[in-house]
């Protein structure tokens, strides 16, 4: 038997409101999801913050107080010209580490407002779990940086692999770490024997090159700070602290 005119309209009433819930619910859906993010936005915010500067008084004890001098999610707001970052880039690019991120560049001052050395944030995505996010505390002196400690910020390794970058027996090590002008960090499986050598964790020398990798673009970060025009930058900035 054929459909009535009468049925068939119900049947297209039945659609219509159908389609008409559906949007309703779509629409409620993305107004508590952007309520949501909103809500949350700030607390996480927040505690990514509490999380860095916890992260620079690990790596830089000694000091008192951070002054961010670049930051690359914000140049502007960080009161510096582009000129620092484009410095850093072409720094990483000329050691090979252009696919290392700076994120930020931070004076280290003492209760003088003194700066006594450099926090760099660095992420390199070339972990084997992804992004390897640490904070490196560097002191500078006669042409020789000293790496005073290192913090992660972002570690998704394998556990009981690459997680155990964590360890205190691969992580201590770095600090006391020095490099002359034009060195860089390197690792070794065979026993760190030499100021700009670390040993690598056994079985996983992707996370360890990557951790690396961080290190040596801090160094090249606080390098690029440290000429002529970056030293005039920073004294500036001690001044005004």
């Amino acid at each position: 038997m054929s459909e009535t005119p009468r049925s068939e309209n119900q049947k297209k009433d039945s659609i219509g409101r159908d389609i008409s819930i559906l949007v309703v619910i779509t629409l409620a859906a993305g107004v508590l999801l952007g309520a949501a993010h909103s809500i949350t936005k700030g607390p996480i915010a927040i505690a990514k913050e509490r999380a860095q500067e916890e992260a620079r008084q690990s790596v830089m004890q000694s000091a008192e107080t951070f002054e961010t001098i670049t930051d690359a999610a914000d140049a502007e707001a960080s009161g510096q010209s582009l000129d620092v970052q484009s410095r850093i880039q072409e720094a990483l690019e000329e050691k090979g580490l252009a696919g290392t991120r700076v994120e930020q560049v931070s004076l280290a001052k003492d209760t003088s407002g003194k700066t006594i050395g450099y926090v760099v944030a660095c992420t390199n995505p070339e972990g084997y779990g992804g992004d390897v996010s640490l904070m490196c505390g560097i002191s500078a002196a006669d042409g020789t940086l000293t790496i005073e400690g290192i913090s992660f910020l972002e570690l998704t390794e394998t556990a009981g692999m690459g997680m155990r970058a964590k360890e205190s027996s691969f992580i201590d090590q770095f600090a006391g770490k020095k490099v002359t002008e034009g060195e860089s960090l390197v690792y070794t499986k065979d026993g760190a024997s030499m100021d700009n050598e670390i040993d690598a964790i056994s079985g996983c020398t992707v996370t360890t090159t990557a951790v690396t990798k961080d290190v040596n673009a801090a160094l090249e970060a606080v390098r690029a700070v440290l000429e002529p025009d970056g030293a005039e930058d920073g004294a500036k900035a001690g001044q005004e602290g």
